[in-house]
């Protein structure tokens, strides 16, 4: 199984790779200019292995929250390469559920957070072996319900997290790695992004329209 895995929803892009039973990664700033760039760390992870695209049996796609136009770089990407290549397999991954693998040493159970910008927070509860206990939902100032321990990125710092943990692509890979052994696929038309918000044109446009 050759894996190529792709997550666009935290404030580094990650790209990383299981191919010819070899593993590699590349980590890059979402700032620049992510659209094109991550397109040419898939070209130079594969390069790496001496791969290409058609060498890939499987994509593992972040799916959110987190960034709203990396989340939609990156499921549209893989939804691409899908169409292109219809043998590929999928497979799905929440960005909260990654944060709470990076938990490893948790003995409650605890919250993940995720920046949402504006003040706002995406969150989701899970017991101490990572597994969730509540849906995915965005708090926007009322935060009263985070009981115990808050966790999230190091990058990001929010401050109403009590403990922060780092996130790197050797994770992203493993879970990623793991979901394929537990024949955890999705079929193409629902490898959906996860927003949870509406994106600020959408906003926009409502607040336009009530104006009218």
């Amino acid at each position: 199984m050759n894996i190529l895995a792709i997550n666009t929803a935290f404030s580094n892009s990650d790209v990383a790779i299981f191919c010819n039973n070899k593993k590699d990664y590349i980590s890059i700033d979402s700032c620049a200019k992510q659209s094109e760039n991550i397109l040419v760390c898939i070209d130079d992870i594969l390069k790496k292995q001496s791969a290409t695209i058609n060498d890939i049996d499987t994509i593992a796609c972040v799916v959110g929250p987190g960034s709203f136009t990396g989340i939609r770089i990156g499921v549209g990407l893989v939804k691409g390469m899908a169409v292109a290549k219809p043998s590929l397999k999928l497979v799905s991954i929440m960005s909260l559920d990654l944060l709470a693998k990076a938990n490893k040493d948790a003995e409650d159970d605890f919250w993940c957070a995720i920046d949402a910008l504006s003040g706002n927070v995406f969150v989701c509860k899970y017991n101490k072996a990572g597994q969730r206990l509540t849906e995915p939902k965005m708090l926007s100032g009322d935060f009263e319900e985070l009981e115990g321990e808050v966790v999230g990125l190091k990058q990001e710092s929010i401050g109403l997290c009590t403990k922060l943990v780092e996130f790197s692509p050797e994770l992203l890979l493993q879970v990623a790695m793991q979901k394929v052994e537990n024949n955890e696929f999705v079929e193409e038309n629902n490898l959906l992004p996860v927003y949870l918000r509406k994106s600020q044109a959408e906003i926009g446009l409502e607040d336009g329209n009530k104006k009218n």
